[in-house]
């Protein structure tokens, strides 16, 4: 792939070392700047990976920057990405694209009227795993899909993130901060969502951190840490999906998926592959599928291939293509999120307004650094 489109980096928290791995040591980028409002955050990134640590304003008046990679925290990336679409570069978000619908369709209002490309995580459902499942699905192993059951249950963010209050705050809680995982992986693989049903709420007003630094820290809690529901999709086929910051432990895969002829265990869809598994009427066991796709293993020592969709995104603006992790998929999945908590205020379904299309599958004859 054309690995000329220099790269910017805003944002030097957890996930940003795995950005530039995964672009200059795979994918052959060279991401040459990185920004963030913490300079010894920014000065470390780039000491590490020979990048040049910037002023924002720097960033965007750089010529040579063609993308901007915005991995701040959910309640800044719509004014990130703003700057950024305005300063004439294309953007690939971290997920949510923002922390409301108008933030969002405001991003995309300013992406079109400038001819530019936006992108947003998640990126995992381009992963070998899930590019399976979706082949399977395709190809009717399972029958017609009826029904799903996606399970995100968790403690909370507290008890392991060195920084957990933004988790709690608004633009986070288990919907807006893992749920986008689940939604968007379902969505690629059954269809866009017609409506929703849910419930939320607050289950405890305060967390103690138990990480270090901040261990012994009390953060208020502004968003629902507890959410079910479920998701009836335009192809006919309804989802029970429950995401929580509220649960010790449990036994439940992460998304099952249940046809007219069978049933599927899905990978983990916060991973970029895993174990795929059908049972169809008249087994007696379930049966493992190989995988057989590109993008299953990332840089060793860091946290898979994130940054994926970023170069999927490059990739497809030179082969002049619409690129997978796109933001009317992204769009689409926020709504669908957000719709829970609306429904829960109103006690009543919301319907789905916008829509989106499935993005293309990739082929399990790609090579890897390929999107064909």
């Amino acid at each position: 792939m054309s690995t000329s489109m220099k790269v910017g980096i805003v944002g030097a928290g957890n996930i940003s070392a795995t950005y530039v791995a995964t672009l200059q040591k795979i994918f052959g980028f060279e991401v040459k700047s990185i920004h963030d409002m913490s300079e010894e955050a920014a000065g470390k990134l780039a000491e590490k990976f020979g990048l040049q640590a910037v002023s924002l304003s720097k960033m965007l008046d750089d010529p040579e920057i063609g993308l901007v990679i915005n991995l701040t925290t959910p309640v800044a990336h719509h004014p990130i990405s703003k700057a950024a679409l305005q300063a004439g570069k294309h953007v690939y978000s971290e997920k949510p694209l923002g922390v409301s619908m108008e933030e969002a369709e405001d991003l995309m209002a300013l992406a079109k009227a400038g001819n530019l490309r936006l992108g947003c995580a998640p990126d995992t459902f381009l992963g070998g795993g899930h590019q399976l499942t979706r082949r399977l699905l395709d190809e009717g192993a399972i029958g017609k899909p009826v029904s799903a059951a996606a399970m995100l249950l968790l403690p909370g963010h507290e008890h392991w993130h060195p920084n957990p209050a933004f988790f709690y705050h608004r633009g986070g809680g288990p919907m807006l901060d893992v749920g986008p995982y689940y939604v968007t992986n379902l969505i690629t693989l059954l269809g866009p969502v017609r409506e929703v049903f849910g419930t939320a709420k607050i289950t405890r007003l305060e967390r103690t951190v138990k990480s270090e630094p901040r261990r012994g820290e009390i953060i208020k809690v502004e968003v629902p840490t507890h959410l079910t529901g479920v998701m009836e999709f335009e192809s006919g086929a309804t989802v029970t999906i429950a995401t929580s910051f509220d649960v010790v432990k449990h036994r439940h895969n992460q998304i099952e998926i249940y046809g007219s002829e069978g049933s599927m265990v899905t990978p983990d869809p916060n991973n970029f592959t895993g174990k795929v598994e059908i049972f169809r009427a008249g087994d007696t066991d379930w049966q493992e599928v190989s995988v057989d796709h590109p993008y299953t293993q990332g840089v060793p020592g860091y946290a898979g291939l994130r940054g994926l969709g970023a170069a999927e995104m490059v990739d497809s603006l030179a082969a002049g293509r619409p690129h997978r992790v796109s933001a009317e998929l992204a769009f689409h999945a926020l709504e669908v999120m957000t719709a829970f908590e609306r429904s829960s205020q109103s006690r009543k379904a919301v319907a789905i307004a916008s829509t989106c299309a499935r993005p293309e599958p990739i082929s399990c004859q790609a090579r890897e650094g390929s999107f064909a």
